[in-house]
């Protein structure tokens, strides 16, 4: 589910990123400010309830478990003027979006209520997102 690029493909790609950091996506081409990167609406898994995000997690193997604990975070909705949080985990190469570090900021970030990742500046090809 990433944004079509105008049929073309995903506006980043995956290789490894610094010494001693494991993998990171990076632009394949230059992203401007407010542009949409990814679009997980309709490949990230939501979870209700932490109750069900354990089950999950669960239910994986182990070495899936970890993984799959790695790729999960929790996002705040307003849903009637309530602010509610939901436990989402994310199936595919979007997991390495946002793959930071402390220090350092991010360049892409959802859109509440959403699953839409834009770029929060002007991104350069080859940067790491």
């Amino acid at each position: 589910a990433f944004d079509d690029n105008n049929g073309g493909p995903p506006p980043f790609y995956l290789k490894r990123g610094a010494i001693n950091k494991g993998p990171s996506l990076f632009a394949s081409r230059n992203i401007a400010k407010g542009e949409l990167v990814h679009d997980g609406t309709n490949s990230n898994v939501m979870f209700h309830n932490a109750l069900a995000w354990r089950r999950f997690i669960f239910a994986l193997p182990r070495n899936r478990a970890c993984d799959m604990m790695d790729w999960s975070w929790t996002q705040s909705f307003f849903d009637g003027g309530v602010i509610k949080d939901e436990f989402f985990a994310a199936i595919n190469i979007s997991v390495f979006l946002g793959n930071t570090r402390v220090g350092r900021v991010m360049n892409v970030r959802p859109e509440p209520p959403s699953s839409r990742y834009y770029a929060t500046r002007d991104i350069r090809k080859d940067e790491e997102i």
